[in-house]
C-alpha cells in the first residue's frame, strides 16, 4: 500500500492549486519518481482499461477466489490484463479498497477513482506530457465548432453536409487482427460483440472508423433525442450490448490516429470510405450519407430546416479540402437551432416544498468559472437519483439546453432558461 500513499502525497500537492503553473511545477518536482509515473500511466493512459465503471464497485458480490495479487501495482496490472468486470474481479477490488480504508480512507477513495477511470488532478494528458514528454499516449478526435459563431468561415469554400447524429461518439479500431471500440474520451466500449465480429470480418486491418453509436432500428419512429436515450440505456449496461449500430462519418489509418496527425482531406477520406462500403451490405455499420456537396451556403439553412422539422438535431458542415484535426476545429461545424452545452456538475442544492428532501437544482461551471444553477428538466426519478448519489454525479458532464447567454447580477456570464437534458457519461470534459 505504500506506493499508493506516496501517490496520494503527490495528488494532494498537485490538487492544492488550480493554477496550471502550480501543476507544472509539481509535475516537474516528481517527474523522476517511478512510482508517480506508473500511477499516472495507469490513470491517464486511454488504452489501459479496467472494465469497472459506474456503480459496479458498490455491487454485492461473493467472496473473491483470485489469489496472487498482493500490491496495488499488481492489482492495477491484473485489472488491465483481465478487464472483464466479473464479480470475482469486483470482489478483489473491494478487498483492496477496504484494506486501504483501514489506514487511510482518502487513499481508498483515490484508489477507487483510479479503478473507475474517473481520477482527475485538474489537468489533462497534454499538460502532463508537456513536463514529461511521451508519458501518456494521446487520444483525441476531431470536434466541431459552432457554425453560427463564425458563419463567414464557410463562404467560398466547398463543403459537404451530413446529418447531425444525436448519439454517442464511438471510435472503432481494427489493428493487427484485433478490434476495439472507444468513446471520444478514450474509455473502452465493452460488450459490442456483434459490431466487433462485423468489423473483424468485413473491414481491412489498420483502419480507424469515426462515428456515432445509435439504435440498430427505429420501428417506433422515436425522435432523435429519444433514440439517444435508448442508445445510452443499452451502452451503459454491463455485459453484451445488442440493438445498436455504428453510423460512420470519417476514417483514418492507424498510423494517423496513433501519431495524431493526418494530412488527407475530407474528400480523400470520404472517397476511401465510399470505396470500403461500396456495395457490401452490413448490418451493424452504416455510412452516413452526404446530403449536399458544393459552395452554396443557402443549402445549410435549407437542410437545417428540413431535418429539424423531421425531428433531427441539425446538420454538420465538413470542409472538403481540410485535413482531420485532432482538436476542436472550424473545418467541422455543427448547426443546431437549439443551443446546448456540456457543462461540469460542480454542486447540488436541495429543493423546497414539493421537492423537499430531493434535488432542487444542480450547479454547473460555465465560462470564466461562473456557476449556473439549473433547476428545470429533471424527472422526479432523476432528482432522487442525483440527490442520493451526489458523490457519483459531482464532476460528471451534464447536457444543458438554453435560450441565450446572459449576464448575471455580478456582471459574469450566465444562461437564460437553462434546462437539464441528460448526464453525458460518454464525455469527460466540458464543451462550450
Amino acid at each position: 500500500m505504500q506506493t499508493l500513499f506516496k501517490f496520494k502525497e503527490f495528488v494532494d500537492e498537485i490538487r492544492a492549486s488550480a493554477a496550471r503553473t502550480h501543476k507544472q511545477k509539481v509535475l516537474e518536482k516528481w517527474k523522476e519518481n517511478v512510482i508517480i509515473l506508473t500511477y499516472l500511466q495507469f490513470a491517464f493512459n486511454p488504452y489501459t482499461t479496467f472494465g469497472i465503471s459506474g456503480k459496479k464497485l458498490n455491487k454485492v458480490v461473493p467472496e473473491t477466489s483470485i489469489t496472487g495479487v498482493h500490491s496495488v501495482f499488481e492489482l492495477l496490472t491484473y485489472l488491465s490484463q483481465h478487464n472483464t468486470g466479473t464479480d470475482q474481479i469486483i470482489g478483489l477490488c473491494q478487498d483492496f479498497i477496504d484494506g486501504v480504508a483501514v489506514s487511510d480512507p482518502d487513499a481508498a477513495i483515490l484508489l477507487e477513482q483510479i479503478i473507475r477511470k474517473e481520477f482527475t488532478i485538474g489537468c489533462d494528458a497534454k499538460t502532463i506530457n508537456a513536463v514529461i514528454p511521451g508519458l501518456i499516449p494521446v487520444f483525441n478526435v476531431q470536434l466541431a465548432n459552432k457554425y453560427f459563431d463564425k458563419p463567414e468561415y464557410v463562404e467560398g469554400k466547398t463543403f459537404a453536409l451530413t446529418r447531425k447524429i444525436d448519439g454517442g461518439r464511438i471510435i472503432a479500431i481494427r489493428e493487427n487482427g484485433e478490434v476495439s471500440f472507444y468513446t471520444r474520451a478514450g474509455q473502452k466500449y465493452e460488450g459490442l460483440t456483434e459490431l466487433a465480429a462485423e468489423l473483424f470480418t468485413t473491414f481491412p486491418d489498420g483502419i480507424v472508423l469515426d462515428g456515432e453509436i445509435t439504435l440498430l432500428a427505429n420501428p417506433l419512429g422515436l425522435s432523435s433525442k429519444e433514440q439517444y436515450k435508448q442508445t445510452m440505456k443499452i451502452t451503459r449496461k454491463d455485459g453484451e450490448k445488442h440493438g445498436v449500430k455504428m453510423l460512420v462519418f470519417d476514417i483514418l489509418t492507424i498510423e494517423e490516429f496513433r501519431t495524431q496527425m493526418c494530412e488527407h482531406t475530407y474528400d480523400e477520406r470520404r472517397n476511401l470510405l465510399e470505396g470500403l462500403f461500396g456495395t457490401t451490405k452490413r448490418t451493424y455499420f452504416e455510412l452516413l450519407p452526404v446530403l449536399y456537396r458544393g459552395k452554396d451556403t443557402a443549402e445549410i439553412t435549407k437542410y437545417l430546416d428540413q431535418l429539424t422539422a423531421e425531428g433531427e438535431e441539425g446538420v454538420m458542415i465538413n470542409i472538403c479540402d481540410a485535413p482531420y484535426e485532432f482538436k476542436r476545429t472550424n473545418n467541422l461545424l455543427k448547426v443546431k437551432k437549439m443551443d446546448t452545452l456540456d457543462l461540469e456538475i460542480v454542486g447540488v442544492e436541495a429543493g423546497e416544498g414539493r421537492l423537499a428532501n430531493t434535488l432542487g437544482a444542480i450547479h454547473v461551471r460555465y465560462k470564466d468559472g461562473n456557476i449556473v444553477k439549473v433547476g428545470s428538466g429533471f424527472s422526479d426519478w432523476m432528482r432522487d437519483e442525483i440527490w442520493h448519489n451526489q458523490v457519483y454525479y459531482i464532476g460528471k458532464i451534464a447536457e444543458i439546453q438554453f435560450f441565450e447567454e446572459t449576464k448575471n447580477d455580478k456582471g459574469g456570464v450566465s444562461l437564460r432558461f437553462p434546462i437539464f437534458k441528460e448526464v453525458r457519461l460518454d464525455k469527460r470534459e466540458a464543451d462550450f
